[in-house]
């Protein structure tokens, strides 16, 4: 069974238009507003490996969710570049990073906490910039990312917030079932009982 994908036209030589004004979403619990009713709006985006010179821009966009300090984002960017069990997949809009994606593999130790999440690759990260969302670009950021781990694995996981409609949604139309609920992630500070953790299996991907 096919994987679906967004009515997007790709021109990545082409420069894209300027892009039509849409309101910033409402935040919802630092989320934006789930808005499945929502139609999409055409746009010409280019979704990619990211190289070296895209990482600014996604540094930019990581903290504008997370916060803390840009260049230190950078500096793991750059490392997480240079990791084979890493992937970044970024969207390009003409000359613009307008989204970013991350893949990380996930090794659980032997001393790790019995509820500690299992060993395996994990989508991280997906983030749109508000500018553009609406556009299908976390479809195709999801899609490309999935496209990377099947080539290393069978399986691929991903820890959403509950209180996060629109990302629960997308994982969903990718095939993603619950796993738990009561999980914890090395380095991720996730508050017990917000999060879910969710499987694909990709063998017939």
């Amino acid at each position: 069974m096919g994987l679906p994908g967004p009515r997007l036209r790709h021109h990545p030589r082409d420069r894209a238009p300027a892009p039509r004004r849409v309101a910033r979403a409402r935040l919802v619990s630092g989320f934006a507003e789930y808005q499945p009713g929502v139609a999409r709006q055409t746009v010409d985006v280019q979704v990619r490996p990211g190289e070296l010179r895209d990482l600014d821009a996604c540094a930019e966009l990581i903290v504008s969710r997370t916060h803390g300090s840009a260049a230190e984002r950078r500096e793991r960017l750059v490392a997480d570049l240079a990791d084979p069990d890493k992937y970044i997949s970024v969207a390009v809009v003409g000359d613009e990073v307008v989204g970013y994606g991350g893949v990380i593999r996930h090794e659980l130790k032997p001393d790790d906490p019995p509820t500690t999440a299992p060993t395996g690759y994990y989508l991280i990260g997906l983030i749109v910039s508000p500018d553009w969302r609406r556009h299908g670009i976390g479809e195709l950021l999801m899609r490309d990312r999935i496209r990377w781990t099947a080539e290393r694995a069978d399986a691929v996981y991903s820890f959403v917030n509950q209180a996060n409609g629109a990302i629960l949604d997308l994982n969903k139309r990718f095939r993603f079932t619950e796993v738990t609920r009561d999980f914890i992630f090395p380095g991720a500070p996730l508050k017990p009982g917000t999060c879910v953790l969710l499987r694909a299996d990709l063998t017939d991907q």
